[in-house]
């Protein structure tokens, strides 16, 4: 990721909204399923110097490794780890947002704030380039786990200068449509976006933009699927029950 000055601020908002929250003393975890040794490092490990190893271990094991009340203490960190690609190569971004969205209703505003802000930012950047350290769509399920409004995200394909937000757009719309889904709400505001007219006009005005052949076959395709797919959702069909009108 292309770490810039607001994204520099976002990560420090984020620590210094959870600096209040120590790591439990007695963390607990199954010794059939984790070294003790392991658990033990991992403890007095400085939170910014935990490794993507140690990260990605303690995420590998819910349930058997904390039992929740550690999560507040490593959000910052864990955060941090997946928007700078850090994590690449241990689960996706909603591994966290899942095990986070149980619980973090009840924190305080100034902690559920710094999150929110920090993910607007992370994909922000995420958008600016293609291909980016976190595939949009990964990082979209991780908002949608969180159970916010996904529609800010979804406009930011619109918002966004150059080719990237519609390169990303077409391997959204590629994911959602073979398979892919999102929790609860941010489903029917994908559906709704999707059968709506600017997912085909961000695509379509990037291919008259687009200097590259490769690109604009890419995006062509993109366009024409998501003409489709519009006019299935919005005669209710396989992709589409009970979706809205197209405005």
């Amino acid at each position: 990721m292309r770490r810039d000055h607001e994204f520099e601020r976002a990560v420090e908002r984020l620590y210094a909204a959870f600096a209040h929250r120590p790591l439990p003393p007695d963390m607990t975890a199954c010794e059939h399923c984790v070294d003790p040794a392991d658990v033990a490092l991992f403890a007095r490990t400085p939170l910014r110097e935990l490794t993507p190893e140690q990260l990605g271990r303690y995420l590998m094991n819910p349930g058997t490794w904390g039992d929740g009340t550690e999560l507040p203490h490593l959000v910052p960190r864990l955060l941090e780890a997946y928007a700078t690609g850090e994590m690449e190569h241990w689960l996706w971004p909603d591994a966290v947002t899942r095990r986070i969205s149980g619980q973090w209703l009840t924190w305080p505003a100034e902690e559920r704030d710094a999150v929110e802000h920090f993910v607007r930012v992370w994909w922000r950047l995420t958008l600016a380039a293609f291909p980016s350290v976190t595939p949009a769509w990964d990082l979209l399920t991780a908002v949608a786990e969180l159970g916010v409004d996904v529609g800010p995200c979804l406009a930011g394909f619109a918002d966004g200068p150059g080719e990237g937000p519609a390169r990303h757009l077409a391997e959204v719309i590629d994911r959602w449509s073979f398979g892919g889904s999102l929790h609860d709400s941010a489903e029917e505001s994908m559906r709704r976006w999707l059968s709506g007219p600017t997912p085909v006009d961000v695509l379509w005005t990037a291919v008259g933009t687009s200097a590259s052949p490769e690109v604009v076959a890419e995006l062509t395709d993109a366009a024409e699927h998501a003409r489709l797919l519009r006019g299935s959702l919005v005669a209710g069909g396989p992709l589409g029950v009970d979706a809205p009108p197209c405005p």
